[in-house]
């Protein structure tokens, strides 16, 4: 277990590191081959204390991750506390300033994007994205973020191109739901249905987007309408999503779905 989190971390990370966490990291890792190797094919009387010793500076080597990715308590990772409390100013403040070297770059830039987004600012939004994806052009969240934006301007064709292209960069299997709703609102209802469906269990946890999934299976005539609980305590999100879009397709379809949803809690009484 800890063996294979080094390993998937390495991957990540190395290319962000420093050349002196770089060194250490290769001579590090040296001495652990080297322990490994005596471990388990040298004298009996030292494997012991060898596989001791490997375990050891395993654990140093995860000491060594943590000094390698000192980075995370940095502008870009303040922006991501920003943008999840949705002070979308403060995250446009940092991330401007930020320089665009390496990996870092794309994922700063794709936040970047996704925060104009949100302060409606879609030229600027494109741009940011487009120059993550001539980054890194199989990079799944800046395609997923292209879709985003050209959802959210009511481009449901484009949007689902991306979301297509997201997907096959491996994205999670929430951007089903993304590709579903793009594809409903396309006229596409066959394919929006098969998107939708395999969303389900991936939208267990986000009770938000589960209300407007169970919302668009019931208009495909094959769910019952959003369970009232589940409209009331998330049609906020829904109504606040319609006013920052206001002015696009999107933003006028959403305030039709909040009107049905608000009727819809009307009969429930």
């Amino acid at each position: 277990m800890m063996f294979r989190h080094i390993v998937r971390d390495l991957t990540r990370r190395l290319p962000e590191w420093d050349a002196s966490a770089k060194l250490a990291l290769a001579i590090a890792i040296l001495l652990l081959l080297l322990l490994l190797a005596v471990g388990f094919f040298g004298p009996s009387a030292i494997q012991f204390p060898a596989r001791i010793g490997a375990f050891g500076l395993l654990v140093s080597i995860q000491l060594l991750f943590l000094w390698g990715n000192r980075r995370d308590a940095s502008p870009y990772h303040e922006a991501q506390q920003h943008f999840i409390a949705e002070e979308y100013q403060a995250a446009r403040a940092l991330l401007e300033s930020m320089p665009e070297r390496g990996r870092a770059s794309v994922d700063a830039l794709v936040l970047l994007g996704n925060t104009y987004r949100h302060l409606g600012q879609f030229t600027l939004c494109q741009s940011a994205l487009s120059r993550a994806l001539e980054i890194k052009p199989a990079h799944s969240l800046a395609l997923y973020s292209v879709g985003k934006l050209h959802l959210a301007q009511g481009d449901y064709s484009a949007a689902s191109h991306y979301f297509r292209r997201a997907i096959a960069a491996g994205a999670p299997d929430i951007v089903e739901f993304d590709l579903g709703q793009a594809r409903f609102l396309a006229g596409d209802s066959d394919a929006a249905l098969t998107n939708l469906m395999e969303a389900r269990a991936a939208l267990a946890d986000d009770p938000a987007q589960m209300l407007l999934l169970q919302y668009y299976l019931h208009a495909l005539k094959v769910g019952a309408p959003p369970d009232k609980q589940l409209i009331d305590e998330n049609l906020k999100h829904w109504r606040d999503e319609a006013a920052k879009y206001a002015e696009t397709p999107y933003g006028r379809h959403l305030s039709a779905v909040v009107r049905q949803l608000d009727a819809e809690l009307e009969r429930a009484g």
